[in-house]
């Protein structure tokens, strides 16, 4: 048996967290690697990473405070600092040597954007500078994602001074996202606040903490009220696959420039989201029926839907290093006018899951071992 079947047979994590994420890295390379396609595609895969880790934090650091109370909250920390730096500090490396090669450097620049990097606020630099330099442009969503992190940690400590349940403080957090997020979003969409340019409202936290927040929201709701599993699947196929069926029809109709659905885009679709995500386990019940099923298959085609099944699972997994490589591989790509054909997009998309998966494996598993964890609900 291959790692890749092996992987596809492992139920010690969501199978259904790990393909979302592999989802939301593919959308993101399909969007930049082909300029013609709309600009839903990007922005809605940022919505779906954005509530998948609003949940999987909330819950990993849910799960540290009550195991160690306060000092919980250092562990959770430490956790992420070795699950994000080591693969970050692998691309600035890669960042700076793009530079040096390709670009007459503007070292204050190139400094500035490598440490604003590395300090989760890259989107502010950028913003205020524009910098020249290349291969940096979408570390302004994992700035946003640190950024994150921050406020949960600040509210976890400041709420916990009134009451040690993890349901008040997850429940503040997900009220204060969810009151950031939306008011400006509504702000936005009414008039009452004006960007001086659009990438004001997509690459700060004004408008994004709302699919955080969803994300909060559902860790929420599974702890106060699992998900009961329904005896039959096909409710489940259903609901899944109306709900990506009106995701996708919100990420291919949205116009960049078009109020109205842009802000639709950016309210429904990490609804969309965190719907899939409260089904998770019952999904993952209806992909290892599925699986089962295939025992029945020749061997040849059991063996070729494993492994297809555990690539796109491993995909998932490693797709941190993936986006972040792929930044740069795009970066030079342009930069040396190499795009616009179907040969290049195939070349630079099999060089980023290639140079991806290589961080993954030699720097970021060296660190850390990341995996959705798996829910249980009641029958």
């Amino acid at each position: 048996m291959t790692t890749l079947e092996t992987l596809a047979l492992d139920n010690r994590r969501s199978m259904t967290l790990d393909l979302l994420r592999g989802l939301a890295c593919g959308m993101v390379l399909v969007y930049h690697l082909n300029s013609w396609l709309p600009t839903g595609l990007g922005q809605g895969a940022m919505e779906l990473f954005f509530v998948l880790s609003g949940y999987l934090i909330a819950k990993s650091l849910a799960k540290s405070v009550e195991r160690k109370g306060g000092a919980g909250v250092k562990e959770f920390a430490i956790r992420r600092l070795r699950r994000l730096m080591p693969a970050m500090g692998g691309f600035v490396i890669g960042a700076l040597i793009l530079n040096f090669w390709l670009t007459d450097v503007n070292a204050e620049q190139l400094s500035w954007a490598s440490v604003s990097s590395l300090l989760g606020w890259y989107n502010f630099y950028w913003l205020r500078v524009e910098p020249t330099v290349i291969g940096f442009g979408g570390i302004w969503s994992l700035s946003l994602e640190e950024q994150f992190y921050i406020t949960a940690l600040l509210v976890v400590l400041a709420v916990r001074c009134f009451s040690p349940r993890p349901t008040v403080w997850l429940g503040t957090l997900a009220a204060l996202l969810f009151a950031w997020g939306l008011g400006w979003r509504i702000a936005a969409y009414t008039g009452l606040y004006e960007p001086p340019w659009v990438p004001y409202i997509a690459y700060l936290p004004l408008l994004r903490f709302w699919a955080f927040g969803l994300g909060v929201a559902v860790a929420l709701w599974d702890r106060v009220q699992p998900l009961v599993i329904p005896e039959k699947s096909t409710g489940t196929v259903v609901k899944t696959l109306a709900t990506l069926g009106v995701m996708a029809w919100l990420i291919d109709s949205v116009a960049f420039y078009d109020a109205n659905t842009f802000m639709l885009q950016w309210l429904l679709v990490p609804v969309g989201g965190a719907a899939l995500i409260r089904w998770a386990p019952a999904i993952d019940r209806v992909i290892a029926e599925v699986v089962s099923a295939t025992k029945r298959w020749p061997a040849a085609a059991r063996r070729v839907f494993l492994n297809g099944l555990g690539g796109c699972r491993v995909f998932g997994v490693a797709s941190y290093s993936i986006y972040l490589w792929h930044c740069l591989v795009l970066a030079g790509f342009r930069h040396e006018d190499m795009f616009g054909t179907t040969e290049m997009w195939w070349l630079m998309a099999g060089l980023s899951v290639l140079t991806g998966m290589l961080s993954w494996k030699y720097i970021e598993l060296r660190f850390y071992s990341f995996g959705a964890v798996k829910r249980y609900g009641g029958k």
